[in-house]
């Protein structure tokens, strides 16, 4: 038979047997998805233009065609059979209602399909109008919804109203140790501590009735189950939405702050230690010290202006090493303060700190002290800033070994930070000094004997408290080296109260 043939044959058909054509293709138009009706023998006999949109075919074309040329080939043996038992029990109801449908595009693409099929009796006759809807959109959403799940750089869970997990990511077993298999469809309360599960159902139920983005527990050391039997500190948000079906559902969002708690752990564990230093420093170390300088006066003074030359000299040894040790009390507190984020916060004008800062040092008549400021000002906090610059360009400026000499200091911005550069041309630092020289009482060489070995190391924690960064460099043209500090140009929370 030819294609006019068949053509032909479908007019005859249609004219035969659906006595309402008019109505029915003008039901059809008016569909919001692909309509068709079909016959008892799989023959479309009316088709809309949305479904010629979905398919590819023209109206012409699916008018007349066989239905099963629509199915995915490996479909088409056993559909005459589904039609057969349709026809027989005819109803209304989806077809094959829990299962993936596709439908089978004029260019030998598949797209995913739901289809409705709504029975009609004319004549003593049955006829099918089948109205197919393209998922293709809705399964891509669903697609992306389930990779950001996946690729999502914390554990995710989707869990429903029952609490009932329904989907998961691979960050999420790794942090529970359990597979996929072995969550999906399992109660949420399983990865909750035992003590948690029994207020766990009013929770859950209490959330649904005001449901809201937030995050769990807030202002509580939550601790979630691990499949081994030991708990873990984690932080949850949840997010509650609704699927394609309209059931309520929750996104969990899981971040293990094991390492964290760690950090924090030992962070405290250091301050602490830290400020039982600091007083042993200031009370303990220096009260018994000041005893022993005065011991040494009234020493002096009971031996009076005859004594020994030899014990003078002693007794002068002595009062020396005690004055360095009351200096060593004093730098170990500058060094502990400096820890401190300095919380006065307020516009600073460059050129102003740079002026109080010269205005303080003795610089040598033959060493130029030049400028290039090339941003004037911003918000920050003054005195720590003052003094690393203060301490750099003293540094520069002490350690300079020629009677003439230029320390350049620049300024400049690099995204969010202000740039602060001190270059000399003195003696320079040897490379393999460039970290030890910012440790606590370094010197660049064991004959400096006048440095005490603070300045720098107070820098870097003043730099790094305040959340900026520290380095020297070599210069490549002239002697000496470049100091570089970076510090921020915008105030931070976790820098700034």
């Amino acid at each position: 038979m030819t294609k006019s043939d068949v053509k032909e044959e479908s007019k005859i058909i249609k004219n035969n047997d659906l006595d309402d054509e008019p109505f029915f293709s003008q039901l059809l138009t008016y569909l919001p998805m692909g309509g068709m009706v079909v016959n008892t023998d799989s023959v479309i006999l009316l088709a809309n233009e949305t479904l010629s949109d979905i398919l590819g075919y023209s109206i012409d074309e699916l008018v007349g065609m066989d239905v099963d040329l629509l199915l995915p080939s490996h479909f088409q043996s056993n559909h005459k059979k589904l039609m057969q038992g349709f026809f027989k029990y005819p109803h209304k109801r989806k077809m094959g209602k829990g299962q993936a449908l596709f439908a089978r595009c004029k260019d030998g693409k598949h797209i995913p399909i739901e289809i409705g099929l709504n029975p009609i009796e004319q004549k003593g006759q049955t006829f099918v109008l089948a109205t197919l809807i393209d998922l293709s959109m809705r399964d891509r959403a669903r697609n992306m919804f389930q990779r950001s799940i996946e690729d999502a750089p914390h554990g995710v869970l989707v869990v429903d109203s029952d609490g009932r997990i329904r989907l998961t990511n691979s960050i999420l077993c790794q942090c529970f140790g359990y597979t996929s298999d072995e969550l999906l469809d399992q109660p949420l309360a399983m990865l909750l501590p035992s003590r948690y599960r029994k207020n766990h159902d009013h929770l859950r139920r209490s959330f649904h009735q005001n449901p809201m983005p937030r995050m769990m527990g807030v202002g509580r050391d939550l601790t979630a189950l691990h499949k081994d039997g030991r708990e873990f500190p984690v932080e949850i948000g949840l997010s509650p939405f609704k699927d394609e079906d309209n059931n309520d559902m929750v996104l969990v969002s899981l971040l293990d702050i094991t390492q964290r708690k760690r950090m924090e752990q030992k962070l405290r564990e250091t301050n602490t230690n830290l400020e039982e230093f600091t007083y042993v420093a200031s009370h303990d170390l220096r009260s018994p010290l000041r005893g022993i300088a005065d011991l040494l006066e009234w020493i002096k003074e009971d031996l009076g202006p005859d004594a020994l030359p030899d014990v003078t000299h002693n007794l002068n040894r002595i009062d020396i090493r005690i004055k360095r040790m009351e200096q060593l009390i004093d730098n170990l507190l500058t060094y502990a303060r400096a820890g401190k984020v300095e919380s006065n916060v307020q516009e600073i004008e460059i050129n102003t700190l740079l002026d109080n800062i010269v205005e303080l040092l003795e610089v040598p008549e033959g060493i130029k002290v030049i400028r290039d400021v090339q941003f004037e000002r911003f918000t920050s906090v003054w005195t720590p800033l003052e003094t690393v610059m203060r301490n750099l360009i003293s540094n520069a400026i002490k350690h300079h070994d020629r009677e003439s000499g230029t320390i350049v200091v620049c300024c400049t911005v690099e995204n969010s930070f202000c740039h602060f550069s001190v270059c000399d041309d003195g003696p320079g630092v040897p490379e393999a000094a460039y970290q030890r020289i910012f440790r606590l009482f370094q010197t660049v060489t064991s004959s400096e004997r006048s440095g005490t070995g603070i300045g720098l190391s107070v820098s870097r924690r003043l730099v790094e408290t305040h959340g900026g960064r520290i380095s020297v460099e070599k210069n490549e043209h002239q002697r000496g080296v470049t100091f570089h500090v970076w510090w921020p140009r915008f105030l931070r929370k976790d820098t700034h109260e």
